[in-house]
């Protein structure tokens, strides 16, 4: 077994706010969605706010620069993330390609041993 993080892909739409019917049903698909698949996830992750409510720190030529708001502009952004444990990429894969939210990244993680 290996584990791997999903990042979960926020579009950008502000869903704590007076959602929509369309964006509830979303809501609701992806809390379904964990419960569904609860025992695959080995740490449940959180969901992040929104990237307005980000600091980033960046580190060039030993200056460190602290910027509100995140460093990059970007149409997406990473909404939250869980780690999972699942035997291949392969099943990551297929398991990702059920979110029915906006999008996902997985990136297996880097186990002790690879060190």
């Amino acid at each position: 077994m290996a584990r791997y993080a999903f990042l979960f892909l926020d579009d950008g739409v502000d869903y704590q706010a007076a959602p929509t019917p369309d964006q509830q049903k979303v809501y609701a698909d992806i809390f379904k969605w964990f419960e569904t698949n609860g025992n695959k996830i080995i740490d449940g992750g959180a969901e992040l706010q929104p990237t307005r409510t980000a600091t980033t720190i960046r580190k060039t030529t030993g200056k460190t620069t602290v910027v509100d708001g995140p460093f990059i502009e970007a149409k997406e952004s990473v909404g939250g993330f869980s780690i999972l444990e699942l035997p291949n990429k392969e099943a990551a894969v297929a398991l990702a390609k059920t979110w029915p939210g906006h999008g996902i990244e997985i990136r297996r993680i880097v186990e002790e041993s690879e060190r």
